[in-house]
């Protein structure tokens, strides 16, 4: 946990700014990503002091003083709405990566399966073991900013979810993992939380296709999901049957660069993310 609160001489909190942080890769180097989760303020201290820097504002200051750069997370995001992430441009540096992200949708509806391998095999787990942790060792190289997709973290993000039920698929081939999708059903729709692959794409495209057709008989209506614009990943989801939609519900993916040695320019370009790197599903 990284937190900053800001009390009152009686010690009553009126402003908070906090964050997850998570280990994740830059190029190859060990490094943590900060998620930037509940920051609030009490409505009876909003007043602006020293010109436009409230007591927030300064309490997000400070929030990054201690927690960014080498020693703790050289990266903070999040997935704000269109107002608060005018607020964070305009006072806390924020900036949008990846221009604003992609939204895809695919309605379910029967496929032609007869080009599925005989060689692959389709199934949903229940555990998320060291064979996550193999794919993710094997392909990180071409998920160059991205946090870790390992079991450890796989397995506290979706396992160990006090609410949410989650379903793993994953497809692979003489018992080495290719690729998984993680998806959460919300009444008649289908949510993709999590999807990874190596560069060899055709194994998330057939398990996507797979899925889609599985969902008909389920009664789903839609499947939505969001990553990043251009990501190579997005592609295979084209591939799968899914199109880009104007995205629903105002997110916008944002990131500030705790970092010297960190272009922002870089991490907007090579930044994967899915829901999973946030709270929102």
């Amino acid at each position: 946990r990284q937190i900053m609160l800001c009390l009152t001489e009686t010690g009553m909190p009126i402003a908070m700014y906090a964050g997850i942080p998570y280990p994740a890769n830059w190029n190859g180097k060990q490094i943590r990503m900060t998620q930037l989760i509940d920051n609030m303020s009490h409505p009876d201290y909003r007043q602006t002091v020293s010109g436009r820097k409230g007591l927030f504002v300064k309490t997000s200051e400070h929030f990054f003083d201690l927690y960014g750069g080498k020693h703790a997370s050289v990266y903070h995001y999040g997935f704000p709405g269109i107002k608060h992430f005018k607020l964070g441009k305009l006072l806390l540096h924020y900036g949008m990566v990846s221009e604003g992200g992609a939204y895809l949708e695919a309605v379910p509806q029967k496929r032609n399966t007869k080009s599925l391998f005989h060689f692959y095999k389709i199934e949903k787990i229940s555990n998320i073991d060291a064979r996550f942790d193999e794919l993710w060792n094997k392909n990180s190289v071409h998920y160059p900013f991205s946090v870790k997709r390992n079991s450890t973290f796989l397995n506290w993000r979706f396992k160990q979810h006090p609410v949410n039920s989650y379903e793993v698929y994953t497809i692979s081939k003489a018992k080495k993992l290719k690729a998984y999708v993680v998806v959460l059903i919300k009444e008649n729709e289908a949510l993709i939380v999590d999807a990874f692959t190596g560069k060899q794409t055709k194994e998330l495209q057939r398990l996507l296709s797979n899925l889609v057709q599985q969902f008909l008989k389920q009664n789903i209506h839609i499947c939505k999901v969001w990553l990043p614009k251009n990501h190579f990943v997005a592609s295979v989801f084209t591939a799968a049957g899914f199109v880009y939609k104007d995205e629903p519900l105002g997110i916008i993916p944002t990131g500030r660069s705790l970092d010297k040695d960190l272009d922002f320019g870089f991490t907007e370009k090579n930044i994967f993310y899915t829901m999973a790197d946030g709270d929102l599903f």
